[in-house]
């Protein structure tokens, strides 16, 4: 059946003769069919259909009406142009709500009120509540706004902090989302990258991902991403293994180590798997060029993939590290299209401010502007070995001995690594604990009785090392025999020595009489590290038998991510009291809440994972000042040496720091971290085979001297690098989510029963008829929507109060609505003369050159007599946050008029300013308006 098209109601037309009306009734029955114009002067007059021709020009405002049943409304838009196509007059718009653009039928549109009429007539609307109205309409918009560029108010398990969304909404509105993100240890580097993925998601923009991190973090990889954002990654070569191309190219989500995807075989699978939305590098300066200017494999690999995504994020905390042909390799990786200014990076050093964001502890805030980090207290506890350690310790250094001995006489190169590889293991297992050398010597005795021959050798990759807290049960892959002659006895008198120094183990009871027993009767939490699992269980026995009636918690890498989670929450809920944990099974999980005082049982031969331990607890969220307890010992040549390297890399640091003033602790924290990541402390160790103290103080000495020089270089370049630059369109979290919610409840037709967990989650009443209409509430008529994370885990009936929550996208769509909700023009109360101005918020699109959105925000002008100016963001932010008073609009007279002209040129200035190349203004709508006014008492 043909159904017939007729105008809508408010179309702006005109007859043959010019003379131009509005359409404001219609006959359509009528023979002819009849519409009624309001014309000039108020006249009114019937015409037929058949004489009207659509009167819209470009600049026009008009209001998408589609008829009844066919289709929802695309809102309000600004006329861009005309035209006659195959007997349709049809009309461009451009709509505010969401930046298209579509050639439209005439007779589907009407007339729409401007904003900047509204300003010049101080036109109100219908609803008392106006204020509040426009309150709530413009912070649904910036909520919207915000987690379309952060992917800040997603379903995720965090609390992002204000420069973790600065790093999100940085990359993602980017031209080009490539970029080395340079953050300090400790900063969030995995939960940025979380932030990025779920706003580039808003955007259709994230449906493959790759991940190429070192071995030992693909699993904190994996659990992080789970836990936090709800995304599932599968770790290649052991959640899949693929063996055609195909099979790849079905894979959205995947995590592969970098020493394995550098393999010719892997990266031809990685290749072969097609086009990836974001590939992230971990630990990005590993894949560097040589400074020669050879590429290593790690960089043939990351320059392969570059050119296979959109978006390409290089992390790592040390960019520089003193070596500038590498550095800028890196830089060359990230954008290629800025080659000239890097080769000639001494000379145009803001490059770097294009390719990196950095942020640095001493500087970043939590959302309300409080520093976060401001340093800690580290104390120490000196062990004196026992009589029976010493003996213990000359037996096993003899036996250390003979071993490097036989790896530098071996004549098969791979045997002799072998052996070497083993001595050096041991050496790090003597430096933890007592009980982690016993089980290795037991393990090595037990192989060398039952040696086959004929078993294969393969030594582990460094990297298939690095984070294994197991060593005390692992080593090469098959054996070698005996290293030296009659190693079998030897390794028996030794492990009889250390069986005997365990029954007086000096440094465990000072662990447990000194620091464990004084604490727990004080009823403080403690986290204990240690690097090994030998070490941790035999630590986890030792308290639960020292202190009858304290639960032990334990994490390492051994367990899956429900295991960890079941841990720490027995922990925060102090259910343990003590928590004892490896790096590999630390890494990721807040351990913060209950506790503030850390134990390292042992020193690793990586002095920078010291930083790491103390970031579980020196991190945001922490309430009181973290203190770190070192237990160090000179009961072996290792520990000395680690000794030596802190005690002198910590005075460099507190010297370096007493200029800094107030923040002088949190400073030496940032400068003692930077040092300690540029020595390579498990080198010097590895080469001192001969475990001679002289030589190594003076390799020690060295290091740190190139340390200083390879931070100070850093710095130089890195000062230019983006962070505190970077403009911020924002400044909104849970509070503004929850007022929100709370002002639009009782407009909706609910009513907010209570307030509790301080503000952050609301009890609402539904109407009757709204029961089930939300699957988040289920069949309840009482419901709670709270934005505390931690809360809505633990309690499965709160129902998290963001974007994904049905009700949240309803109150919005509500607020969102022109003709229903209006909020478009308001008059409020101000108490302040300076803040008696008209604000008027403007919808700002950037596009790049390819006309693909970049950035949606929200820009507020104050405009008064003088002209008008940009409101700052902060300031805007704040205005939305609590409700508004309305106040009786006055007759409105000529400099009304005046301030409605002031903002378009106003807001033209601000575009051409941060306009770019790559970056161009697609849309510029003025969505809404209030004026602030002091209100008189009449006379």
């Amino acid at each position: 059946m043909h159904r017939s098209l007729y105008p809508s109601k408010g179309a702006l037309v005109k007859l043959e003769d010019d003379a131009r009306g509005v359409i404001h009734d219609l006959r359509p029955k009528a023979e002819p069919n009849e519409a009624q114009l309001a014309m000039a002067g108020n006249h009114r007059a019937w015409v037929a259909l058949s004489d009207l021709k659509p009167a819209y020009a470009p600049g026009q405002q008009v209001q998408h009406k589609p008829p009844r049943g066919r289709g929802l409304s695309l809102g309000t838009g600004v006329v861009l142009a005309t035209r006659s196509l195959g007997g349709f007059e049809q009309v461009l718009v451009q709509f505010a709500e969401t930046g298209e653009t579509r050639w439209l039928d005439w007779r589907v549109l009407a007339q729409a009120m401007p904003v900047e009429l509204r300003i010049a007539k101080r036109q109100t609307g219908q609803h008392m509540d106006h204020a509040e109205r426009f309150r709530l309409r413009m912070l649904s918009k910036a909520l919207q706004i915000w987690n379309a560029n952060t992917g800040a108010f997603g379903r995720l398990d965090i609390d992002p902090l204000p420069h973790q969304l600065d790093v999100a909404r940085k990359v993602v509105t980017s031209p080009q989302a490539r970029w080395l993100i340079a953050d300090d240890v400790g900063l969030g580097k995995t939960i940025e990258v979380g932030l990025i993925l779920h706003a580039l998601s808003q955007r259709n923009r994230c449906r493959r991902v790759l991940i190429v991190c070192p071995s030992s973090l693909t699993k904190q990889w994996k659990d992080e991403m789970r836990a936090k954002f709800g995304r599932a990654f599968e770790i290649y070569q052991r959640d899949f293994r693929p063996e055609y191309a195909d099979e790849m190219r079905l894979r959205e989500n995947v995590i592969i180590s970098l020493d394995l995807a550098k393999r010719d075989e892997h990266l031809a699978r990685l290749i072969e798997a097609g086009f990836w939305d974001v590939i992230v590098f971990d630990e990005a300066h590993r894949l560097g060029r040589s400074e020669t200017g050879e590429q290593t494999e790690r960089y043939a690999l990351a320059h392969k993939l570059r050119d296979r995504t959109h978006s390409l994020l290089l992390l790592t905390a040390t960019p520089h590290q003193g070596k500038t042909r590498r550095f800028a390799a890196l830089l060359e990786l990230v954008r290629p299209d800025l080659l000239p200014e890097i080769r000639t990076l001494e000379m145009n050093p803001e490059v770097v401010g294009d390719i990196i964001i950095r942020n640095r502890k001493t500087r970043v805030t939590d959302a309300e502007g409080n520093l976060i980090f401001r340093g800690h207290d580290t104390l120490r506890h000196m062990v004196i070995p026992s009589p029976e350690m010493r003996t213990a310790d000359k037996a096993l250094r003899r036996y250390l001995s003979e071993g490097y001995r036989a790896s530098a006489d071996a004549k098969d190169r791979m045997i002799g690594r072998a052996i070497g590889f083993v001595m050096t293991t041991y050496r790090k297992l003597a430096s933890s604990s007592v009980a982690a050398i016993e089980r290795a010597l037991e393990r090595r005795l037990e192989r060398l009785q039952d040696f086959d021959a004929a078993s294969a050798l393969v030594i582990p990759s460094d990297e298939q090392l690095e984070g294994d807290d197991n060593l005390a049960e692992t080593g090469p892959i098959g054996e070698v025999g005996a290293f030296f002659a009659d190693e079998a006895s030897e390794v028996q008198a030794v492990l009889k020595l250390i069986r005997v120094a365990r029954l007086s183990d000096a440094k465990l009871q000072t662990f447990l009489n000194d620091v464990v027993s004084p604490l727990l009767a004080q009823d403080q939490n403690l986290l204990v590290f240690t690097e090994y699992r030998a070490t941790q269980s035999y630590l986890a026995e030792a308290i639960a038998h020292a202190c009858p009636g304290v639960q032990v918690a334990a994490i390492n890498g051994s367990m899956s991510l429900d295991e960890k989670i079941r841990n720490v929450r027995a922990f925060n809920s102090r259910e343990a009291q003590v928590m004892v944990s490896t790096e590999a099974g630390g890494e990721g999980l807040n351990l913060q809440d209950a506790c503030h005082i850390m134990v390292n049982y042992d020193l690793p031969w990586n002095p920078a994972r010291l930083v790491q331990r103390i970031g579980r607890l020196y991190r945001y969220g922490q309430t009181r000042r973290v203190q770190v307890i070192n237990l160090q010992s000179d009961d072996g040549f290792d520990n000395s040496a680690i000794t030596l390297l802190l005690d002198r890399v910590s005075t460099i640091a507190q010297d370096m720091a007493s200029v800094a003033g107030e923040m002088k602790d949190a400073f030496a924290a940032e400068v003692l971290g930077e040092l300690m990541s540029y020595i390579d402390m498990e080198s010097i160790l590895e080469r001192a085979t001969s475990m001679k103290m002289d030589q190594t103080e003076e390799e020690i000495a060295e290091a740190i001297r190139e340390a200083q020089k390879a931070r100070a270089a850093e710095d130089d370049i890195l000062q230019f690098a983006s962070a505190h630059q970077t403009r911020v369109s924002g400044g909104f979290d849970f509070r503004h989510m929850v007022s929100f919610v709370k002002g639009m409840a009782p407009i909706a037709g609910y009513d907010v029963r209570a307030e509790i967990h301080g503000g952050r989650t609301l009890e609402i009443e539904l109407a009757e008829g709204d029961i089930g209409r939300w699957p988040e509430f289920g069949r309840r008529s009482i419901v709670r929507l709270t934005a505390d994370h931690a809360k809505a885990i633990a309690d499965p009936s709160l129902v998290p109060m963001d974007f994904e929550a049905g009700f949240v996208r309803d109150l919005s769509e509500l607020a969102n609505d022109r003709l229903i909700f209006d909020g478009l023009y308001a008059e409020a109360q101000t108490e302040a003369e300076e803040h008696e101005d008209v604000v008027a918020v403007h919808q700002v699109r950037w596009q790049g050159l390819s006309g693909e959105l970049l950035e949606e925000e929200l820009i507020a002008l104050s405009g008064n007599k003088d002209g008008a100016k940009e409101l700052p963001h902060e300031e805007f932010a704040e205005l939305l946050l609590r409700p508004m008073e309305s106040v009786p609009a006055s007759t409105p007279g000529d400099e009304d008029r005046l301030i409605a002209k002031a903002f378009a040129p106003a807001i033209e200035s601000f575009v051409s300013r941060w306009a770019e190349a790559d970056r161009m203004p697609s849309s510029v709508f003025l969505g809404a308006a209030l004026k602030r006014r002091r209100q008189f008492p009449e006379m």
